[in-house]
């Protein structure tokens, strides 16, 4: 079984149709009723926009989710062939994915990556301005409803 029918099946289950779903969540129409119709699996960008419109987890319909299961090392940070140079091995990428991201990942959970990914996207999309609201905002969040027990952990991060 592909994610196809799945997702057929969380649709009818929130009571909502393909139309509406794809439509909220930028996706094509046509797209959406092919994957289903052909139980196709989705791709994992659609996917991650279709599971925060039904609000469900990603991984419920998207089998070719990166978030199910154990990540490798070659995953998170892949070496390239020759003629590459190991462009990624080269800079500070590879030290933020090893060292913070990935216990982070590890720490809290893979499933919380696609909310992670939309959040920096979304703040990625905003003026100057409003970017620097938002860090002050986490500022003031942080400040007064930190979980200490999460502090600590954050802390033991190499880098952190």
């Amino acid at each position: 079984m592909g994610d196809g029918k799945r997702l057929k099946e969380i649709i009818d289950e929130k009571a909502t149709n393909v139309r509406a779903v794809a439509r909220a969540a930028g996706v094509s129409p046509t797209t959406l009723y092919s994957i289903i119709s052909k139980d196709t699996h989705i791709r994992f960008d659609y996917a991650i926009r279709i599971a925060n419109e039904l609000d469900i987890d990603v991984n419920e319909i998207c089998s070719a989710s990166p978030f199910s299961g154990e990540v490798s090392d070659e995953e998170i940070y892949p070496t390239f062939p020759d003629g590459m140079g190991g462009i990624l091995k080269s800079n500070r990428i590879d030290v933020y994915l090893k060292h913070s991201l990935k216990p982070l990942l590890l720490m809290y959970g893979m499933n919380s990556m696609p909310d992670v990914d939309n959040l920096l996207t979304s703040f990625y999309k905003l003026d100057d301005t409003a970017r620097q609201e938002i860090i002050g905002i986490i500022r003031v969040l942080e400040k007064h409803n930190s979980d200490p027990e999460r502090v600590e952990q954050v802390k033991q991060i190499k880098g952190w």
